[in-house]
């Protein structure tokens, strides 16, 4: 694995964390907390599975279903979805401020999609 992808994956770990601390201080709903966990722990390892030929092996077609999900989940809160829609409210942020926060988590999330989608691909090929 590169060394910058093992920095995001720091990263991105602690984007989870803060996530899951917003999580608790905003008290949002349980299955979006859920969901939250489920996705991120899934999307570490689908990077780690990509650059580790040792478990591409033992991976078939069926294990990139939950990717399927998570990007749709994600595309249509991130495009359609409203902040109030994971129960959230958020004292002191326009809508332009929160449409900006969404714009900002896919942008540093769009990596593990990337990688995702790259070991999606190489799964089908094999």
């Amino acid at each position: 694995m590169p060394i910058f992808m093992k920095i995001y994956m720091l990263l991105f770990i602690l984007l989870l964390i803060s996530n899951l601390i917003f999580h608790f201080k905003y008290k949002m709903k349980l299955v979006f907390f859920v969901y939250e966990i489920f996705s991120a722990i899934y999307m570490i390892f689908v990077m780690i599975a990509y650059w580790t030929p040792l478990i591409i092996e033992k991976l078939n077609f069926v294990s990139i279903i939950p990717l399927i999900f998570i990007l749709v989940i994600d595309i249509y809160f991130s495009i359609w979805g409203k902040v109030e829609d994971l129960g959230l409210k958020i004292p002191g942020l326009s809508a332009h401020e929160q449409e900006t926060a969404k714009i900002i988590s896919i942008l540093f999330t769009s990596p593990a999609y990337i990688v995702g989608l790259l070991l999606a691909f190489e799964l089908i090929s094999i």
